[in-house]
């Protein structure tokens, strides 16, 4: 019986269920599609397909080496899939599930419909430790350390060719990987509008380097570095693109740094990694979050936080903010270093949320869309929530305003990151470098950078901003409903908030707990001034 492997943000043979249920069944047809349709939704870049592109390849060599090639195509995923089963006589499909942007479950519903109204079964496996349908958060902790402790899946030895059992194929698959991406060209996505090309950003091709030289050295300052941003870039792992679009299975990953743990006496390296684990930890929770209320996508997660910032939008101050124009040096550095490279450390982007909805005043959702855009590794079930959190429309979780000043001289004190990004500010000394528009004329002219030509003035003052964003917060409380308030956040903290001490109720969570070696899960990041 053929059956089609449906590949989507799993890239990868290692530990992939639906691989090794779909081979104990009989011959694998692995498939790739490239929709149209996703490709032209507001939070998708061909930055994205450029990394996929690579991962498709990789992917391709892997299947070949078991016996059958990755087969592309494009276009509506029912109606490819529906073909296929058709052509082949294909009774199955299988597939991981996925946590996506709202149009991937539509597409998903359109599929299951399309498989079913053809009598074609669709099994769909797990791949992070996320639960559909979750009543509620009590026991999630337990049933996520147990599913990212379990054995691994291991790819078949060899693949059934499916194209070799067919008389007359319409859909070959390319002949060597010149072939495939000389397809992949002709098949790719194409964008009305989009950012500009991604020069310098990581490669799908060194996933496996990656993964060494972080858990061989790059890992040794990873507690210390990751939030400086001249050193977060090779202290930090560097894995989130091979996670976003599965080359890397988080269960292995969690499960090789446990025992990277396990071989090390305590000491610096080890504290390193356990900060490390600590936040892969939180990974599969913020998908949690998505896949339970799929709405945080579009609006306010506190419906009491609509219409605050919707009236006050700027598009003068928002296309600044996207230029990496708004004067401050840490903002706009963290910007253009974004839409260079497509990666910037974690505490660089809570910055740019919290700077776009506090000190500008944007609302979050077309700042989630660009960033989207920008991050090569983007993950909507990890963004969104995120965002949200940053943004503060969770009503969970104490609103960060960063000082963007503050955060430059404690986070980039030499200037090495800002001086790289922000050329044109070079030549000016560290005394000056976080606050240029301090600088009198005089001195602009010896370290040749004149202020609103050369580089903008602040797009908003400072301190002022802050207040602003304080007062609006404290008024916009005080005319809500206290007691729907209430109730709309209670909702929100059974729905979707960690468990610090996880309910114990039933029988298996209690053996659960007991046998867990997990530590506890930790803040997000440290706290320190902000």
């Amino acid at each position: 019986m053929i059956s089609i492997l449906w590949f989507k943000r799993d890239l990868r043979l290692d530990d992939h269920a639906a691989l090794t249920a779909a081979a104990k069944r009989g011959p694998v047809l692995p498939l790739y599609i490239i929709e149209p349709d996703y490709w032209q939704q507001p939070d998708t870049s061909l930055r994205h397909w450029q990394f996929i592109k690579g991962a498709l390849l990789e992917l391709d060599k892997q299947l070949r080496s078991l016996g059958q090639p990755l087969l592309v195509l494009r276009g509506p995923a029912s109606k490819v899939l529906v073909q296929l089963c058709q052509q082949y006589q294909a009774t199955a499909v299988f597939s991981h599930e996925e946590t996506g942007n709202l149009w991937s479950y539509q597409r998903d519903v359109a599929v299951a419909q399309a498989l079913k109204a053809h009598g074609v079964a669709w099994f769909q496996f797990r791949q992070f430790a996320i639960f559909r349908p979750l009543l509620n958060r009590d026991h999630w902790f337990h049933q996520a350390d147990d599913w990212l402790k379990s054995p691994l899946e291991k790819p078949p030895p060899a693949l059934t060719p499916v194209f070799a059992a067919v008389v007359t194929p319409h859909a070959e698959p390319p002949a060597t990987r010149a072939h495939l991406e000389q397809k992949l060209t002709e098949l790719a996505p194409t964008r009305q509008h989009d950012l500009p090309p991604c020069h310098s950003m990581q490669q799908a091709f060194a996933f496996k380097d990656t993964v060494h030289s972080f858990f061989a050295n790059r890992a040794n300052n990873y507690q210390k570095h990751i939030s400086y941003a001249a050193k977060a870039d090779q202290s930090c792992s560097r894995l989130s693109p091979y996670l976003s679009y599965g080359m890397l299975s988080m269960r292995a990953l969690q499960q090789q740094c446990v025992q990277q743990m396990q071989q090390l006496q305590p000491g610096t390296r080890k504290v390193a990694l356990q900060a490390f684990f600590s936040r892969l930890r939180w990974h599969c929770h913020f998908m949690q979050k998505l896949e339970d209320d799929p709405v945080i996508e579009m609006a306010n997660m506190h419906p009491g936080f609509d219409g605050m910032r919707e009236l006050d939008f700027s598009r003068e101050k928002f296309a600044a903010f996207c230029a990496g124009q708004t004067g401050y040096p840490l903002i706009d550095a963290a910007i253009r270093c974004l839409l260079s490279t497509g990666w910037l450390h974690f505490r660089g982007r809570a910055m740019l949320v919290a700077f776009a909805s506090y000190h500008l005043w944007l609302h979050w959702r077309p700042t989630a869309l660009f960033l989207a855009q920008c991050f090569v590794d983007y993950e909507p079930g990890i963004h969104y929530p995120q965002i949200q959190m940053q943004s503060g429309t969770t009503s969970m979780n104490p609103n960060r305003i960063y000082n963007p000043l503050k955060q430059s001289q404690q986070k980039d004190p030499e200037g090495h990151f800002i001086r790289r990004w922000c050329p044109e500010l070079a030549l000016l000394p560290d005394s000056w470098l976080h606050s240029p528009w301090l600088l009198p004329a005089q001195l602009q002219r010896r370290y040749g950078v004149l202020l609103g030509i050369d580089y903008p003035m602040p797009i908003v003052q400072l301190e002022q901003a802050m207040r602003e964003a304080r007062a609006k917060l404290s008024a916009w409380s005080a005319q809500q409903d206290k007691t729907l308030w209430r109730t709309q956040q209670q909702q929100l903290v059974q729905r979707h908030a960690s468990r610090k001490k996880p309910v114990k109720s039933t029988k298996a969570a209690i053996t659960s707990a007991k046998t867990s070696t997990t530590p506890q899960q930790l803040q997000i990041f440290t706290e320190d001034s902000v």
